[in-house]
């Protein structure tokens, strides 16, 4: 058996092979972001590991994947990986942690009650304030304890063309959650690229309207609107250090999937 690098378009990293035959992978794209710095992004598919081998021989293929990249200064290394299996555990004890959650759930047939204190209706182009009025929610929820994610809060007009480009999507459906005119939660889906999943990108309560079920309405109307327009399930993902999403999620249906995990390596002195 012989580790050796291995290069895949703009992916490197290392396999292991024996006999001639890849038993192990695993390669990365090398980026840079705010919130990350210079790094390394190794995808669900970025990596394998054959049938019976074990876990830690992917630790060492890991190992002579990332030695190139620490020296060239790429010294985060995102991987993401199944939520069950082994892996998990494998890239916990080499100082990895677990930094964002994927989860699905079955879309819902039966039509959800009427919200009782406030009206979730669809919002269109044309709603683009009232939009605006809430969509800051998530990065300000999450520049605090204990997701303390490393970003500046969203400022109104940093948000608008974004919005503006979903507002006006045909195939992008924005719930929005009012009261007496005043806005108070959104929703967003979209379809993904898997046939019969739908993303949910973006959902959010404004702080002082938390507990009166806004995200619980507005969440089930979503999801019967999926159903309604031909989605079997609905995806969406979102930090584990967010205490709110990591409480509410897995009560409304969602099963964990998969796990991004990072780890900032310490550089060479």
């Amino acid at each position: 058996m012989e580790i050796v690098a291995l290069t895949e378009g703009e992916k490197t990293g290392a396999e292991a092979r024996h006999d001639g035959a890849r038993i192990a992978h695993l390669v990365g794209v090398r980026g840079e972001a705010p919130s990350r710095g210079r790094h390394v992004w190794v995808g669900l598919d970025d990596h394998s590991l054959a049938p019976g081998e074990s876990p830690e021989l992917l630790a060492d293929v890991y190992a002579a994947a990332g030695t190139p990249w620490v020296e060239s200064g790429y010294v985060t290394h995102i991987v993401v990986v199944p939520a069950e299996g082994p892996l998990p555990a494998r890239f916990f004890a080499l100082g990895f942690g677990r930094e964002q959650v994927h989860a699905r759930a079955p879309v819902r047939p039966e039509a959800p009650g009427d919200p009782d204190g406030f009206e979730i209706r669809q919002a269109g182009p044309a709603d683009i304030e009232r939009v605006l009025d809430v969509a800051d929610t998530i990065s300000s929820h999450q520049a605090g304890a204990p997701v303390w994610a490393g970003l500046p809060v969203s400022q109104r007009e940093e948000l608008r063309e974004g919005w503006e480009e979903l507002l006006a999507d045909e195939r992008t459906v924005v719930l929005l959650a009012e009261r007496g005119g005043e806005s108070l939660g959104y929703v967003a889906t979209y379809p993904a690229d898997e046939p019969g999943l739908v993303h949910l990108p973006v959902a959010g309560t404004r702080a002082d309207a938390r507990g009166l079920g806004i995200g619980v309405g507005l969440v089930e109307h979503a999801l019967h609107r999926a159903h309604q327009d031909g989605f079997r399930t609905v995806e969406l993902d979102w930090r584990s250090t967010n205490l709110l999403a990591s409480r509410f999620w897995p009560r409304r249906g969602f099963v964990v999937t998969h796990l991004r995990l990072r780890r900032d390596v310490q550089p060479p002195a």
